[in-house]
Protein backbone atom coordinates (compact mmCIF):
# COMPACT_ATOMS: atom_id res chain seq x y z
CA UNK A 1 0.00 0.00 0.00
CA UNK A 2 1.43 3.42 -0.60
CA UNK A 3 1.28 6.40 1.60
CA UNK A 4 0.02 9.66 1.06
CA UNK A 5 0.25 13.23 2.74
CA UNK A 6 -2.33 15.30 2.54
CA UNK A 7 -2.43 18.83 3.37
CA UNK A 8 -5.71 20.76 5.16
CA UNK A 9 -5.91 24.65 4.80
CA UNK A 10 -8.17 26.31 6.72
CA UNK A 11 -11.06 28.74 5.00
CA UNK A 12 -12.22 31.63 6.79
CA UNK A 13 -15.21 30.90 9.01
CA UNK A 14 -13.10 29.44 12.25
CA UNK A 15 -16.13 29.45 14.13
CA UNK A 16 -17.85 26.88 11.50
CA UNK A 17 -14.83 24.88 11.88
CA UNK A 18 -14.28 24.82 15.03
CA UNK A 19 -17.93 23.91 15.33
CA UNK A 20 -16.82 20.64 13.09
CA UNK A 21 -14.10 20.22 14.89
CA UNK A 22 -15.40 17.49 17.01
CA UNK A 23 -16.84 15.48 14.01
CA UNK A 24 -13.73 15.69 11.81
CA UNK A 25 -11.56 14.61 14.93
CA UNK A 26 -14.19 11.38 15.34
CA UNK A 27 -13.93 10.30 12.18
CA UNK A 28 -9.88 10.75 12.06
CA UNK A 29 -9.78 8.42 15.24
CA UNK A 30 -12.27 6.13 13.17
CA UNK A 31 -9.73 6.02 10.20
CA UNK A 32 -6.68 5.71 12.73
CA UNK A 33 -8.50 2.51 14.28
CA UNK A 34 -9.07 0.72 10.81
CA UNK A 35 -5.01 1.89 9.99
CA UNK A 36 -5.96 4.06 6.97
CA UNK A 37 -4.92 7.90 9.12
CA UNK A 38 -0.96 6.96 10.19
CA UNK A 39 -0.87 10.51 11.52
CA UNK A 40 -2.76 13.97 11.38
CA UNK A 41 -2.79 17.10 13.10
CA UNK A 42 -2.49 20.90 12.83
CA UNK A 43 -0.10 22.99 12.28
CA UNK A 44 1.35 25.51 15.08
CA UNK A 45 0.37 28.14 13.62
CA UNK A 46 -3.82 27.54 13.03
CA UNK A 47 -3.13 27.57 9.29
CA UNK A 48 -4.11 24.16 8.05
CA UNK A 49 -3.25 20.49 9.47
CA UNK A 50 -1.51 18.13 7.50
CA UNK A 51 -2.55 13.98 7.34
CA UNK A 52 -0.93 11.09 6.33
CA UNK A 53 -3.00 8.04 4.80
CA UNK A 54 -2.11 4.65 4.15
CA UNK A 55 -4.15 3.48 1.19
CA UNK A 56 -3.90 1.77 -2.49
CA UNK A 57 -4.35 4.86 -4.69
CA UNK A 58 -4.82 8.35 -4.53
CA UNK A 59 -9.23 7.54 -5.57
CA UNK A 60 -9.11 5.87 -2.30
CA UNK A 61 -7.74 8.78 -0.16
CA UNK A 62 -9.64 10.96 -1.99
CA UNK A 63 -13.16 8.84 -1.09
CA UNK A 64 -11.56 9.36 2.43
CA UNK A 65 -11.42 12.50 2.01
CA UNK A 66 -14.84 12.91 0.54
CA UNK A 67 -16.26 11.64 3.18
CA UNK A 68 -14.46 13.96 6.35
CA UNK A 69 -16.80 16.24 7.70
CA UNK A 70 -14.41 18.98 7.34
CA UNK A 71 -14.90 18.48 3.21
CA UNK A 72 -18.51 18.13 3.39
CA UNK A 73 -18.86 20.86 5.57
CA UNK A 74 -16.84 23.05 3.40
CA UNK A 75 -14.58 24.96 6.22
CA UNK A 76 -11.50 24.31 3.89
CA UNK A 77 -10.43 26.89 1.70
CA UNK A 78 -8.14 23.47 -0.44
CA UNK A 79 -6.39 20.17 0.19
CA UNK A 80 -3.62 18.75 -1.42
CA UNK A 81 -2.57 15.13 -2.09
CA UNK A 82 0.76 14.03 -2.71
CA UNK A 83 2.09 10.13 -2.81
CA UNK A 84 4.81 10.11 -0.08
CA UNK A 85 8.25 7.49 -0.68
CA UNK A 86 9.08 7.01 3.01
CA UNK A 87 11.98 5.61 3.18
CA UNK A 88 13.07 5.49 6.48
CA UNK A 89 10.43 5.58 10.01
CA UNK A 90 9.05 3.60 12.25
CA UNK A 91 6.31 3.01 9.53
CA UNK A 92 8.87 1.37 7.36
CA UNK A 93 9.10 -2.25 7.49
Amino acid sequence: MAKFVVEMVYGQDEEKRLAVRPAHRDYAKELAERGELLAAGPYQDGAGAQLIYEAPDEAAVRGLLDADPYLREGVLASTTIREWNALVGAWIS
